[in-house]
């Protein structure tokens, strides 16, 4: 019997109590009926409302979630928006109460912020529940360990991690080449990219590609990639977070990250670059038209796609960013699938999030889609994965290992409740910076004393 079609047992033995149980058998998580247990729900349920976020794992998905319909007899209500919208959709839905959605996706900088305002569903109770939750088939323990703890909050588990991302330094070495430059000698530090980015941007072809749109609910745009500039060069957010959370965006090394970061999209990058997406870099990548760029370490098959794409893979390099004098600093986001908290078909949920996240669902997702960053350790020694993964001869996942074991920080950002609010106020202020209407000390001072303001507010400063 294999892992998924244990699943279809659990089912059938839900049914078995659905008919038999009597009235005293209450188990944990037992809904309003008296009597009631989460396997008679789980029978009962058979339509379950899914919205994700467009990225490789919602849109691999979208290719095999017909299957979970057809096994065990459930209607799938399968949406899949932009990370903008999303999320804007999201926190209007959940901060109304509203029922509409059974499962949805969050990443690490929106976790607190639901799980503190009470719009995520604990799943602790659910994971005890043995007629609901097959232990092999989920394997908690084949989970990678910072991703799971990243799911929980005030002593409960809330979440079931996806993927562990981080970001690489993406180059094309046939115009290192061309430009006499070493193709096996990517940038080593963040000056040396900028010189590097000035004598590529030519002919048509923009030096380096990064994210400079506003933050998107404290997670996209800017905010996932200027930090990493920000704390190379020793800046930081806060003082000493959590002990400390005194915002220290008006320092010297702050300043003049935005400064350089301003500079490079300004003067080397693509058309647009101040208010580019990661959407907006895959799609000149895929024209052909940057020589480096900077962006998540999944996005990797949408660069080389051969039927999309004019970049080759034998052409891209793959290297962790580059180094400060702070040294090299990368950022770690968990993405995951969560219940809320009035959700309609919890136990439906729950089911479907086992299988969804299973060893053999996410090799599926990384061979027959394009999921190849999974949190989940066994997926990456599946030989089928390997084979199909197998990007620039292993140099892509060495790369990629590589950041997230020496340089991915687990704290990228100060996550609290009032973060998404902090990414709003900094992205802005650094987007006026590059409009010009305003200087990097200027826009800092204003942005480090609105933050204050909402620390204040929030009582972890006085």
């Amino acid at each position: 019997m294999t892992r998924l079609k244990r699943l279809t047992a659990l089912l059938l033995a839900a049914v078995m109590l659905l008919t038999c149980t009597s009235c005293s058998d209450a188990s944990p998580g037992s809904g309003t009926a008296a009597g009631e247990t989460a396997a008679d729900r789980l029978a009962q349920q058979t339509e379950l409302n899914v919205m994700l976020v467009a990225g490789n794992f919602g849109e691999s998905m979208q290719n095999i979630y017909s299957d979970y319909e057809e096994e065990f007899g459930v209607q799938i209500n399968y949406t899949v928006l932009g990370v903008d919208t999303y999320f804007q959709k999201m926190l209007v839905e959940m901060s109304s109460g509203s029922d509409a959605y059974d499962v949805i996706y969050l990443m690490s900088p929106q976790f607190i912020q639901y799980a503190s305002n009470g719009w995520l569903y604990p799943l602790d109770d659910f994971i005890a529940d043995k007629t609901i939750t097959d232990d092999a088939l989920l394997d908690l323990n084949g989970l990678m360990e910072s991703s799971v703890e990243a799911q929980r909050y005030d002593g409960k588990l809330y979440g079931i991690p996806v993927c562990s991302l981080t970001t690489l330094l993406y180059y094309r070495k046939d115009l290192f080449e061309a430009a006499g430059l070493d193709p096996e000698r990517p940038p080593e530090t963040w000056e040396e990219l900028r010189e590097y980015a000035q004598l590529l941007h030519k002919d048509g072809i923009a030096g380096i590609g990064m994210r400079g749109a506003r933050s998107a609910g404290g997670s996209e745009g800017l905010i996932w990639e200027w930090p990493m500039v920000m704390y190379a060069m020793g800046g930081d957010f806060v003082a000493d977070f959590p002990t400390d959370m005194t915002p220290t965006l008006n320092t010297p090394e702050v300043i003049e990250s935005v400064d350089y970061y301003a500079d490079l999209l300004q003067n080397y990058s693509i058309k647009g670059a101040t208010t580019c997406n990661y959407e907006d870099i895959t799609v000149a990548v895929q024209q052909g038209d940057l020589a480096m760029w900077i962006d998540g370490a999944a996005m990797v098959k949408n660069y080389i796609d051969p039927e999309n794409s004019e970049t080759r893979e034998e052409d891209v390099g793959f290297a962790a960013v580059p180094a400060g004098p702070a040294g090299r600093k990368a950022p770690l986001n968990v993405h995951s699938l969560h219940i809320p908290a009035n959700a309609k078909n919890k136990e439906r949920a729950w089911h479907f999030i086992q299988w969804a996240n299973s060893e053999e669902t996410l090799v599926r997702l990384g061979t027959e889609g394009n999921l190849v960053t999974v949190a989940r350790s066994s997926v990456y020694d599946d030989p089928t994965f390997i084979s199909q993964n197998n990007i620039g001869d292993g140099a892509w996942l060495q790369a990629m290992n590589d950041s997230l074991a020496n340089y991915a920080m687990p704290q990228y950002r100060p996550l609290n409740a009032e973060w998404p609010e902090v990414a709003d106020i900094v992205s802005g202020y650094i987007s006026d910076v590059f409009t010009g209407a305003i200087t990097s000390q200027e826009a800092m001072e204003m942005a480090n004393e609105e933050v204050a303001q909402v620390y204040r507010d929030a009582g972890y400063i006085s």
